[in-house]
């Protein structure tokens, strides 16, 4: 094991897998935040099976050669039952807050193994905490997979706020739609999307694997694409008109939605639509733009800088420290943090040792991502609301092939044609935020 003083206390900067899990079960020192690291993060360097294994070994752990009889009673009671107990409150923390196994034979096979011990071993040795474990175990094999230490809480002395509807809903014209409601109803989508996001798909940078390999990260995939997705629709319907006015009417019309997704702290859904309005073919529209009033422009410049990305994103990041959740993070910034983790770090020391410094670091971001699941939206779904933005932004056409289309709504100017013709290249905000996601994913 290797250690480093932390404001003058030892912190755990690497070691073997055994050692590690020696020091995650010692009789005699408790450290939370190395349990918490470990548990979020060991699939990282050993498998499950290879971890109860190993923990195994630790609740049958054997006594020295050459005791006496009044050595071993004091090593039992001082060293063996402390070891077995910490074990069971590890097993229990593990099957209760941090099991993400696949469900298939080889999990359900392990799910088994670990209850005949509990059923087996633990009542025969009397240990505490025996019960508990027994009943977390019997959930899983159940197929629960909601046997969680952070389940979502909604908030039900909220009174949630009656949907604000067109009298006809049969055809529903985007313009007719309020802007509250319509933000209320993508963030419920969004919050939905990013409350199905597993620790797991947190490690080894699993998002840039494509489907069909092993530990793909459907979840987070599902994210991304659906940023993209509503960044496209924004972009497609301002194109899609070709009257003037309209244009502008629209742009304001989501400069609302994004004005009202940002004071709801749904700031995936508000970097999405920025960055829908900042895609090169939009940006270009100059006559558009100068219609668009300046209170619009006002908001829409003031959030904008939350997508910034100079000084490592500091503006979004200080927005974030401050917000109470709920609350829908943009997701690019962690996918981006554990990036530069998993690739700016070793997984091993100089020396050889797995790098836990590492391991501590990633274990950081994900429990921030996993904090901002905590609670739910008290919207009321509209079911038809949200279908129509689920088909509409599916269907929109990726904004790199629409370049030509907004010449042919304002064709390019002497301003835009700069040296020797070349094709105008907006200086906005790009879909700053989108593009950390759709490189980190690696689409």
């Amino acid at each position: 094991m290797q250690f480093e003083l932390d404001n003058g206390v030892p912190v755990v900067r690497g070691g073997t897998t055994s050692a590690l899990v020696e020091y995650l079960t010692r009789h005699d020192k408790l450290d939370t935040a190395f349990n918490q690291t470990f548990l979020l993060t060991y699939r990282s360097f050993m498998t499950s099976t290879q971890l109860f294994a190993m923990l195994m070994e630790r609740f049958y752990i054997q006594h020295p050669d050459g005791l006496t009889q009044a050595e071993y009673q004091i090593w039992l009671s001082h060293k063996k039952k402390p070891t077995q107990v910490r074990v069971i409150n590890i097993l229990k923390r593990w099957l209760e807050q941090t099991w993400v196994e696949p469900d298939d034979e080889e999990t359900r096979d392990l799910l088994k193994r670990i209850y005949e011990f509990a059923l087996d071993s633990i009542p025969a040795l009397k240990t505490p905490g025996s019960n508990g474990l027994i009943n977390v175990i019997e959930r899983r094999l159940q197929g629960d997979r909601n046997v969680r230490g952070h389940q979502r809480l909604s908030m039900q002395s909220v009174t949630s706020p009656p949907p604000v509807l067109p009298k006809k809903m049969k055809k529903i014209k985007f313009l007719d739609l309020n802007p509250t409601e319509l933000a209320r109803q993508l963030t419920l989508l969004e919050s939905r999307l990013y409350g199905k996001i597993r620790l797991e798909e947190c490690l080894n940078k699993a998002w840039q694997k494509r489907a069909g390999d092993l530990e793909p990260a459907p979840n987070i995939r599902a994210m991304i694409r659906h940023s993209n997705q509503l960044a496209n629709w924004v972009g497609n319907l301002i194109l899609e008109q070709s009257d003037l006015k309209k244009r502008v009417r629209l742009i304001k019309h989501f400069i609302e939605i994004l004005e009202a997704c940002y004071e709801m702290r749904n700031y995936s859904t508000s970097i999405a639509v920025v960055s829908g309005l900042g895609t090169a073919p939009i940006h270009r529209l100059a006559r558009t733009w100068s219609q668009v009033s300046e209170r619009s422009m006002a908001t829409l410049e003031r959030i904008q800088r939350l997508v910034n990305s100079t000084k490592n994103f500091n503006e979004y990041r200080e927005t974030m420290r401050a917000a109470n959740p709920p609350c829908i993070p943009f997701l690019g910034v962690f996918l981006m943090d554990l990036t530069f983790i998993e690739d700016g770090n070793p997984d091993h020391t100089p020396a050889g040792l797995i790098n836990m410094d590492k391991r501590a670091k990633a274990a950081t971001v994900i429990q921030e991502l996993q904090h901002y699941q905590s609670s739910e939206y008290v919207f009321q779904p509209v079911p038809e609301l949200q279908e129509y933005l689920i088909s509409s932004t599916q269907a929109a056409e990726d904004m790199a092939n629409k370049h030509d289309h907004s010449l042919e709504l304002e064709p390019r100017t002497r301003v835009e044609m700069g040296a020797g013709g070349a094709p105008y290249v907006s200086t906005g905000t790009h879909m700053t935020g989108i593009l950390v996601a759709s490189m980190a994913m690696g689409d």
